[in-house]
Order: C-alpha cells, then structure tokens, then sequence
C-alpha cells in the first residue's frame, strides 16, 4: 500500500512534464502561415465568396444554420393552444379582439385562415396575415388575399388584394404588370391595374400614363387612375403631365387633371416661396 501511495504522485508529476514538452514543442513549430498570394483578396464580396468557398462541412448540434423545426404534434398543440384564447375567432366575435389574436399569434392566424369560412372574421384576420406575410414575400400575400376574394364580389377583399398588389408592384414591376395582365378584362382587372400605375407613377410616370391608357377600359377606374397619375407627375415634371392632361377628350376628366396640374404647381411655387397654403 505505501508502495501505490508514492507511484501515483510520480505518475502525475510526469504526465505534466510530458504535457508541458508538448506545448513547448508546438509553441517552436507554429503553423505556416497561407502566402498573401493564396488568401482571398479583400475586394471579393460576400457573395463570390460564398459562391466559390469550399462547402461548409454541416454544423453540429450546438450551432445550427437553421433552427430545429418543431415536431408535427407539438405545432398542433400550440396551434390548438392558440385556439383557447379568448380573443381568437372561435372564442370571440370582436374583430377588434380578433385583429389582436392574429397579431400575437401570426403563424397560427396563418393556419386557420386557411379552412376559414367566408365572413368578416375571416376578412379581418385576413388583413392582419397578409400585412405580415407580404413583409418577408409579398407574392405570397397577393395569392392569400386573392383567396379571399371567394365566388362573388367583395369590396373588402378586392381592396386587401389591391394594397398586396400595389405594395407588390413596388417591388418588381414586371411581374405584378404581368401577372394583373394575364387576367381577364373587366373591372377587377382595371382596378389592379389602377394599383400597379400608381406604384409606377412615382419612378415613372411615363409609363404608368401609357399602362392607363392602353391597357385599362373607360370608366370611373380608368379616369381615377388617370388623376392619379396626373398629380404624381406634375411634382416632378408639370409640364409633361400638362401635356398628357391636355390630352385628354374635352370633358370633365380633362377639366379636373388640367386643375390638378395647376393646383400641385400652385403649391410648389409657394411652398418655394416660404408660404405654402395650409389646405
């Protein structure tokens, strides 16, 4: 026994002597550093860099690229949980109370909308989703509150898909454009259209003037459209949007955007001059 009471300290002392060479070893012999030639220039961007980097070897279990998704029965069961609240559409009949549940509860607002039934809550939670959805992919958001839009006319639907489509349209153009003009003719067409040359009239009133007039049909859509983009013009070039106004067939339409034309230049004038009207 007094014999292993004196081997274990030695056995120690000499694991430190061996573990201290080691470093000593290592400190003497650092790694060689990769030449200036073969390190990546600081004029790469991110992306190039991401494009030709070595694929990253998968990330363990403490730091994950995404973060784990939870299982189907448990997603079920803060859906349900969701539910039980009072301010949801099952428990509540205040669309005040459910604009509120949608807000603190958007992936589960999201799910219930989709088996909803047509009515206000529907409608109300609807417009709460697609604000929220259109933040991070607005295409998305288009395509729910289109179906929302159910079999006949709503005028409160129609207007949630014309907000997705304008904010859409201000993002990229060409796809709203394209997408509001493969529809068929009529006045749901006229009024997403109407939404899109709004958007465009604030880059390129030009164009939004030529989307009015060739693409729209006559009427109250069209001429509203037309107003719009007369006063959205005339703040950056007046007298291209006299121009279009003046073009216009003799009648009330002309009349009004001709006074728009007059009343925006009204404005800047004396907005320049120090005094801009309070009305």
């Amino acid at each position: 026994m007094r014999i292993n009471r004196i081997a274990f300290p030695l056995s120690v002392c000499l694991l430190g002597i061996l573990a201290v060479g080691l470093l000593e070893h290592r400190s003497s012999n650092p790694q060689v550093a990769v030449p200036s030639s073969q390190a990546a220039p600081d004029s790469i961007s991110v992306a190039e860099a991401v494009t030709h980097s070595t694929p990253p070897r998968e990330s363990s279990s403490a730091v994950r690229a995404e973060p784990p998704q939870p299982k189907p029965e448990i997603r079920q069961a803060s859906a349900d949980l969701a539910l039980t609240n009072s301010d949801s559409p099952v428990n509540s009949q205040d669309l005040d109370q459910n604009r509120e549940w949608a807000r603190n509860f958007p992936a589960e607002a999201l799910a219930w909308l989709q088996n909803a039934p047509d009515g206000k809550q529907r409608l109300t939670i609807a417009e709460i989703v697609c604000s929220q959805v259109a933040q991070t992919n607005v295409v998305a958001a288009v395509k729910l509150a289109e179906n929302c839009l159910g079999e006949g006319t709503n005028n409160t639907a129609q207007f949630l898909l014309d907000n997705m489509t304008q904010q859409w349209a201000s993002q990229d153009m060409p796809a709203a454009s394209a997408w509001a003009l493969a529809k068929p003719a009529g006045e749901q067409r006229d009024r997403l259209l109407q939404r899109i040359a709004i958007a465009e009239s604030s880059d390129n009133p030009a164009d939004a003037a030529q989307l009015i007039s060739q693409q729209m049909s006559p009427g109250p859509t069209q001429n509203e459209a037309a107003i719009s983009v007369v006063y959205q013009w005339a703040q950056t070039d007046a007298k291209a949007a006299m121009a279009w106004a003046e073009s216009f067939p003799a009648g009330d339409l002309r009349d009004r955007a001709i006074k728009e034309v007059k009343n925006v230049s009204a404005y800047a004038a004396a907005a320049a001059a120090g005094n801009p009207p309070t009305n």
